[in-house]
């Protein structure tokens, strides 16, 4: 079983999953519940997710659902452009359905063996005609020599093309510890 939970002191982001991994590194098969909330307001949202992966391409979907304000289902889907023993470079799509609007999503993003990694993409949310740019970035700062426990700063860009918030932007930045039982 593997378990992980963070929280983001500059936007209150709090998240938690507990999940199992059948397979290798290469081909598998993942399920597992989790759990989010800003502990500065807001009820809780709970779900369920599944994916496989094969040689850096993956399908995944999941689900979830926040008292009072309904359920989304989302459905995603990467495919490895590059990877050697250094890097990879990956290419995502993904689609977020709730009750009331569809949110499209794309990007490309890059890991490193190191624990680094960078991220590009855009957001499309239709019925608002609202397109989002945004770009963000992590820093290992510590792992364990198990590799059980690692502790990662982390910087978010983002700027609204198009929609209510054109011209508007946010950042942000965060630690991220990750425990491994």
């Amino acid at each position: 079983m593997n378990c992980n939970s963070s929280v983001n002191p500059s936007t209150g982001a709090v998240s938690a999953s507990c999940g199992v991994l059948k397979g290798d590194e290469h081909r598998n098969v993942n399920a597992g519940v989790f759990a989010r909330n800003n502990f500065l307001e807001g009820p809780v949202t709970k779900g369920v997710y599944a994916g496989v992966n094969s040689n850096g391409h993956s399908l995944s979907v999941e689900h979830g659902h926040t008292q009072g304000f309904g359920s989304s289902t989302t459905t995603a889907a990467q495919a490895n452009i590059f990877q050697n023993k250094q890097a990879m470079m990956n290419a995502t799509a993904s689609h977020t359905h709730t009750r009331s609007l569809d949110q499209f999503a794309g990007g490309l993003n890059l890991n490193t063996a190191r624990g680094h990694a960078a991220s590009v993409g855009v957001n499309h949310i239709p019925k608002y005609n609202m397109t989002t740019m945004n770009a963000s970035g992590k820093v290992n700062l510590m792992t364990s020599p198990s590799g059980n426990l690692s502790l990662d700063a982390t910087a978010n860009a983002m700027r609204h093309m198009s929609g209510p918030f054109r011209g508007k932007s946010e950042l942000g930045t965060g630690l991220h510890l990750t425990g491994r039982f």
